[in-house]
């Protein structure tokens, strides 16, 4: 099965989640042959949502992949919740790199971390959300 939206009902779904807005009622389509289920003059107007059931990813340096956790953690709440899985994944790559590089923290007094790599770099900075939430 392969799952079909609207072009036009995806657009007014993405300006929704920028502006905070509400439910919108939009036009999908579950079909198993999308060339039998719509007429090659319509075929346009319609997208795929999921290409296919396998793993799809994405390619970003640490630059990038920091700018857009910054993005997501000051997006509207309406956008990080949509956008909550790409943040997790974010952090656990995070956490990765920083095991990568022999990254050890210590929390200072007033919940300030600092942050040593394996080569001596030091960084003080306030936490993220993300580590403080379970904690």
């Amino acid at each position: 099965m392969r799952l079909f939206i609207k072009v036009g009902s995806r657009d007014k779904l993405l300006n929704l989640v920028k502006e905070g807005g509400g439910f919108q009622t939009v036009e999908v389509m579950v079909t198993s042959n999308f060339e039998l289920a719509v007429p090659e003059p319509d075929r346009p107007y319609w997208i795929e949502l999921y290409p296919s059931w396998d793993y799809q990813a994405i390619k970003a340096n640490a630059l990038q992949c920091g700018a857009l956790m910054a993005m997501v953690m000051t997006a509207n709440p309406r956008a990080q919740q949509i956008l909550h899985d790409v943040q997790k994944q974010l952090i656990t790559m995070k956490k990765q790199a920083e095991e990568d590089a022999g990254v050890t923290k210590e929390v200072l007094p007033g919940g300030i971390i600092k942050s040593t790599d394996k080569d001596g770099t030091v960084i003080i900075r306030e936490p993220f959300p993300h580590e403080i939430e379970n904690n």
